[in-house]
């Protein structure tokens, strides 16, 4: 069935459906299929290749959660720990009013256990009131963006809902609290390095990664494809907001070293991160039966 693969996506690119892609299955351990076609820029028709650079988005989250997991095993914090305890700007957060009225304290404090699973009444960036409210923005400060978020009022109580949100990027931040070091630094001494990921970065910033990063295309009014800026800040350039949600690059080779460390149970060619209990509970579903049923 493999063999039906690279049609299908020479398919999707001759169709005008996606100017290129990168595609990779890997078995036991193994790498089965690696394949790449189309281009990275249609305006300079430079080629699609296994080292392109990608802008990984929510496929951050995974790595932020490893690296808070790490530091849980060296028992920087507790799960249960209140999330003001190491951010005090969080002891200040209210529940809004779905009736309209004056938002009310929360019933109980955020916890970093609600971060990692979503239950933190937090919102998403692309929410209607966090547009409106400029929550988040690659130009602003951490610093800033913590206060933004906090300003605008829960949707609901912590540990009540599931709800995709903010929370990955406060994470990241704790990570650095829990360290001592910037986000970036940890993740590349603690994980990128020791699994080889020499294309996992928050920025392209020499030549040659500049030369790999795939331009980002979407549907214009004639039907084909356009490019698309996706943020106010290029990712060739350092955002003051380094976030544990969104923020990164890589490649599909690398993500693949990654995502089969996690199969692994933590362990990759004689790398272990995390203990192969820890990575079954993080995989495991975390939410309770009441929530699951909202």
């Amino acid at each position: 069935r493999l063999n039906e693969a690279t049609p299908l996506l020479t398919r999707y690119v001759s169709d005008q459906r996606i100017p290129g892609a990168v595609a990779a299955v890997a078995r036991h351990g193994r790498v089965g299929y690696l394949e790449a076609v189309g281009f990275q820029d249609l305006q300079t028709r430079a080629p699609m290749t296994e080292r392109s650079l990608f802008r990984i988005y929510s496929m951050t989250k995974s790595v932020t959660a490893v690296a808070a997991m790490m530091l849980h095993e060296e028992r920087r914090f507790t799960l249960d720990d209140p999330v003001a305890r190491y951010i005090p700007e969080f002891s200040k957060v209210v529940v809004s009013d779905p009736s309209g009225g004056s938002p009310r304290p929360a019933a109980r404090p955020i916890t970093v256990r609600d971060l990692l699973l979503h239950t933190s009444g937090l919102n998403h960036r692309t929410s209607e009131i966090y547009r409106r409210e400029q929550v988040r923005a690659r130009t602003i400060t951490m610093d800033q963006f913590i206060g933004n978020l906090v300003r605008v009022p829960l949707m609901e109580d912590p540990g009540t809902r599931y709800r995709y949100s903010e929370s990955t990027t406060v994470v990241g931040r704790l990570v650095e609290i829990w360290s001592g070091k910037p986000f970036e630094v940890f993740l590349e001494e603690r994980i990128f390095r020791p699994l080889r990921m020499t294309d996992t970065m928050f920025r392209a910033e020499g030549p040659d990664q500049r030369a790999r990063l795939a331009t980002v295309y979407g549907p214009g009014s004639d039907r084909q494809l356009v490019p698309v800026e996706t943020e106010t800040v290029p990712f060739t350039e350092r955002p003051k907001l380094i976030e544990g949600a969104v923020g990164l690059l890589s490649t599909v080779p690398d993500y693949l070293r990654f995502a089969q460390m996690l199969l692994n149970k933590g362990e990759l060619d004689g790398v272990r991160l995390l203990p192969a209990k820890t990575v079954e509970t993080m995989t495991a579903n975390g939410l309770s039966e009441a929530i699951q049923k909202e």
